[in-house]
């Protein structure tokens, strides 16, 4: 994909975001590519970003986490990062928003650097700034390794629900459709990872629609935002409304289901 990911794991009370930027840029410098860090903690080098960062922080440890483009495809990177792209998506999100900036590939600075080159740069500057200088012996692992138990712990942990759901930002996901029995229009909030208010509407006035929309968004409210998500919820309705999803009209529920699972 023409780009290499990079992960610095340390203790928190260790952890600068300007610290560990200044070390890539450093490895950079090191390559012979005038590489800088700007007031946003971004890498960049003649004022283009090369590389953006992404943080965890917990109690004890924190994730810096970058992206560095060497000969990545940029016409197909703008396209992915539009707003027109985003803002298409209907998610309105409480967390921090992206800058748009111009991008750049080190390959326009450099015609020897690649992935193996970028690695051994940012190893060596490591050394220097968290083992006094001392070689750090790099760990390779393919499909055929061992992993040690701590990776395989963090591993699963980063797989887990609870991580990648469980704390996000409250966000808004708004919908609109067309199903067989007419148009359709759903306001899902959550927050956490949890979907804390959902609004599922019709302006078709037969007998089930309006009904079924409002069961199905009641039901939702307190489930983990997740693709089984409309499922559970009819499970609970019928649970809680037994007959209220019949044979008559259960095709408007599942088509409900149907729809919404793509969105969510």
């Amino acid at each position: 994909m023409g780009n290499s990911l990079y992960t610095i794991y340390m203790p928190r009370d260790a952890f600068s975001r300007r610290k560990n930027a200044e070390l890539v840029a450093r490895s950079l410098n090191q390559l012979d590519i005038p590489a800088s860090v700007n007031h946003r903690h971004d890498i960049v080098v003649h004022g283009h970003k090369v590389s953006g960062s992404a943080y965890k922080l917990t109690s004890s440890r924190t994730y810096h986490h970058g992206t560095m483009l060497i000969d990545a495809d940029i016409d197909n990177l703008k396209g992915c990062l539009s707003k027109s792209r985003m803002h298409n998506t209907g998610i309105v999100s409480k967390g921090v928003d992206s800058v748009p900036s111009p991008v750049t590939n080190l390959r326009n600075y450099s015609y020897t650097v690649d992935h193996q080159f970028f690695c051994e740069s940012v190893t060596s500057e490591f050394a220097l700034a968290y083992n006094s200088g001392m070689k750090v012996e790099p760990i390779i692992f393919d499909q055929n390794s061992t992993f040690p138990d701590q990776v395989l712990k963090i591993r699963e942990e980063l797989t887990t629900w609870d991580w990648i759901f469980g704390q996000t930002p409250e966000f808004v996901n708004t919908v609109e459709g067309r199903l067989d029995w007419g148009p359709v229009h759903a306001e899902i909030v959550s927050r956490h990872g949890i979907i804390t208010k959902a609004d599922i509407r019709t302006n078709n006035n037969l007998v089930y629609e309006p009904t079924i929309t409002a069961a199905i968004s009641v039901a939702l409210e307190g489930l983990p935002y997740s693709h089984s998500a409309v499922d559970k919820a009819l499970q609970k309705v019928d649970a809680e409304i037994p007959g209220l999803i019949n044979p008559e009209n259960e095709h408007v529920a599942f088509s409900i289901r149907d729809w919404l699972q793509k969105r969510l």
